[in-house]
This record gives structure tokens, C-alpha cells and sequence, in this order.
């Protein structure tokens, strides 16, 4: 399996790639959790400005998902009724928070991909790859949960490369 041509500069200006472009992130690379959250947001920009000091390439993830029913809407997943934007809605976003933080960092090649299955095992999976792993702290519930976030903690104790969880 190849890796993207990261690392690859020209003269400066914003690079971003359709969602679903490159498969894997490379030792080159930050890879970013995205949730549409002001949280994951901020996340974008720490990895963008990490990118920009180090001469390093940012692949944004989104992981989308949907559940089977249940009696209280579960965070990040996809109402039943929606399941066929689900995956639109995930790039679209994605796409929009890419364009928005590209503009301040118009030197830092952001990729994108979008990914269906659980956000936590997704982000572990490329972490396999990358130089560094980025999420936003959300927590929901429990009392790490509120200051983590079940998806940091998990990819906290998963991962296989350096973990950042900004606030």
C-alpha cells in the first residue's frame, strides 16, 4: 500500500484535497479528528499551526456512523431518517471547516478523508501511520468522559503515535 505524496510543496498557497482522496496518513503527516464541534475546530488550527512550524502535511478525518435504534440519540451518530445524507453531511462539513481554517494556513497541504465506522477505531487505525494524532476534548459523560471525551480517551490509550487532545 502507498503512501500520499505528502510533504510535497510548491509555491504557497492552500492546499485541499477532495474528502476521500488519500487512504492513509504518512510519517509526514498530523492527522486530525473532525467532528463539526468547536472543539475538533480548534483541533484543526493546533494541527494547522504544528504543520506550519514543522513543514508537516494535515490529513482531517471524519468519521461518520449510524447506530440502530435506540431510545436517546447517541453523540456523533446519525438519525435513522437520515441515513442516506449521512456520509454528504460528513464530507460537506468536513469540507467547509478544511476550507475555513485553510486560509489562515495557506503553506500547510490539508487533506481529507471521510471514513464510515467508528470515529475512535478510525483515528487509532491512522495513528498507525502518522507522526501525531489530534482531537478535541468533549467529554459527555463519566467523570474522564468530562474531561476527555470518550473518543480521546480511547484514542489516548490506542494509539500508536503521539496523541494531542486540545481544549
Amino acid at each position: 500500500m502507498s503512501h500520499p505524496p505528502c510533504g510535497r510543496r510548491s509555491q504557497p498557497q492552500s492546499h485541499l484535497s477532495e474528502p476521500k482522496e488519500f487512504e492513509m496518513a504518512g510519517p509526514r503527516t498530523i492527522v486530525v479528528g473532525v467532528d463539526g464541534s468547536k472543539e475538533s475546530r480548534r483541533a484543526v488550527r493546533w494541527a494547522c499551526e504544528e504543520a506550519r512550524l514543522r513543514g508537516l502535511d494535515v490529513l482531517a478525518v471524519a468519521v461518520w456512523n449510524v447506530f440502530p435504534i435506540t431510545l436517546e440519540p447517541l453523540v456523533g451518530t446519525t438519525p435513522w431518517e437520515r441515513i442516506g445524507d449521512s456520509e454528504k453531511v460528513t464530507q460537506e462539513t468536513l469540507q467547509d471547516i478544511a476550507s475555513e481554517v485553510a486560509v489562515d494556513f495557506p503553506e500547510v497541504r490539508i487533506d481529507q478523508l471521510v471514513l464510515a465506522g467508528h470515529p475512535a477505531e478510525e483515528l487509532v487505525t491512522l495513528s498507525a501511520d502518522a507522526l501525531m494524532l489530534v482531537v478535541g476534548a468533549r467529554g459527555h459523560g463519566g467523570v474522564l468522559e468530562l474531561l476527555v471525551g470518550s473518543t480521546s480517551k480511547h484514542v489516548l490509550s490506542h494509539s500508536a503515535c503521539t496523541v494531542v487532545v486540545v481544549r
